[in-house]
């Protein structure tokens, strides 16, 4: 499960940005395109598990998917790309061909996994934190 290492390395890319913070991070937002192999409840469970005892050890994992976009440079489609489903593999997979003509595409969007946001409690002087930017990549 590579979950765990992705988790590591994303705590510490944001120990840096959580110790500039004037109050706790409750909340770490997370885009993931959906051809990141990732499984989003390893992943949380990886980020809780490798959280405690860090500055993030009251934080939680969000997961925002970001769908699969393509285009194809043959005949000019831009949209989502077709998905085959399986009932035996309990998930649809995207297929990375053109949908109009099946040439071969290229995706635009759906492989990203960064950090959006963070959700920040407010300081006891009362400053807000409430979105704080986060480190460039995650």
């Amino acid at each position: 499960m590579h979950e765990y290492s992705v988790a590591s390395e994303l705590i510490a890319s944001l120990l840096p940005v959580v110790a500039e913070q004037d109050g706790a991070v409750r909340g770490v937002f997370l885009k993931k395109g959906e051809l990141r192999i990732l499984s989003d409840r390893a992943l949380v469970n990886a980020f809780d598990v490798l959280k405690s005892g860090t500055p993030l050890a009251k934080a939680s994992l969000r997961i925002e998917g970001v769908s699969a976009h393509v285009v194809c440079d043959a005949c000019g489609y831009e949209g989502i790309p077709e998905h085959f489903a399986d009932d035996a593999m309990h998930f649809s997979v995207p297929i990375l061909s053109c949908p109009r003509c099946n040439a071969e595409v290229r995706v635009t969007q759906g492989r990203e996994l960064f950090v959006d946001r963070l959700a920040v409690d407010a300081d006891a002087h009362g400053r807000n934190a409430a979105c704080a930017e986060p480190p460039p990549h995650a």
